[in-house]
């Protein structure tokens, strides 16, 4: 009996894997800067860009403002803050800085999920100690620190004009009393932060209101989380 051929297999190739949008893991970018230094402003360029780069999926962010406001509106004996005569708050206890911030690192914790960059917001004078003492481990460590750096007097006016617009459309807008704001935020420590190596970080200035330079400033953070996602 003849031997037989042996069929040659056909070979099929592998259809090819869509490409991932994103990081295979979340990074986390903490916007810190003085009420009024344009964090909301930085948060919408920086996430265009992302997009456009299709550099991660989606881009959610956290403030602690709603945490203090809840405070501010519950607190009817004073415990822990008062009204002020310019129709703001002014915090009594200073341990409401860090207990929410604490509240805050629980949250975050839980939205962790790859291909995601989270934003967080929010404003201390001791930023060193905000962070690396009421933040995880892993949170610090999968965090980039963007500080927004703009004179005092310049994040004022900009909370007022913010807040008689948002009153004249109807809102029920807060307002930072300039109390608090002279207390709590007249200095703080930045330089220092901006030199620690436990903290991965970057500096934009945004005194100004020219957006062409904002933008400019905004490709070095984009560049800089680029390098955080391939890290």
């Amino acid at each position: 009996m003849p031997a037989r051929k042996k069929s040659n297999p056909v070979k099929t190739r592998r259809a090819a894997k869509p490409r991932k949008t994103g990081s295979a893991r979340c990074l986390n970018v903490i916007l810190l800067g003085t009420p009024g230094c344009g964090k909301s402003e930085v948060y919408r360029r920086i996430v265009k860009r992302l997009q456009d780069a299709k550099l991660a999926a989606d881009f959610p962010r956290v403030d602690d403002f709603p945490k203090l406001w809840n405070i501010f509106q519950t607190d009817k004996d004073h415990k822990r803050c008062r009204p002020t005569p310019d129709g703001g708050y002014k915090v009594t206890d200073n341990g409401v800085w860090d207990d929410i911030l604490k509240q805050v690192d629980v949250d975050v914790r839980g939205m962790q999920k790859s291909g995601r960059v989270l934003f967080i917001e929010f404003a201390r004078p001791n930023m060193v100690h905000s962070i690396l003492q009421n933040f995880s481990t892993h949170i610090v460590k999968t965090s980039l620190v963007v500080y927004i750096d703009c004179p005092f007097d310049t994040c004022w006016a900009r909370n007022v004009a913010r807040h008689e617009r948002a009153v004249a459309a109807g809102s029920d807008d807060h307002l930072v009393s300039r109390e608090e704001m002279e207390v709590t935020y007249g200095t703080d420590d930045h330089v220092a932060m901006l030199k620690d190596k436990r903290i991965r970080s970057i500096s934009i200035d945004n005194a100004t209101d020219d957006l062409a330079r904002l933008d400019r400033q905004i490709g070095s953070v984009v560049a800089k989380i680029k390098t955080c996602l391939k890290s």
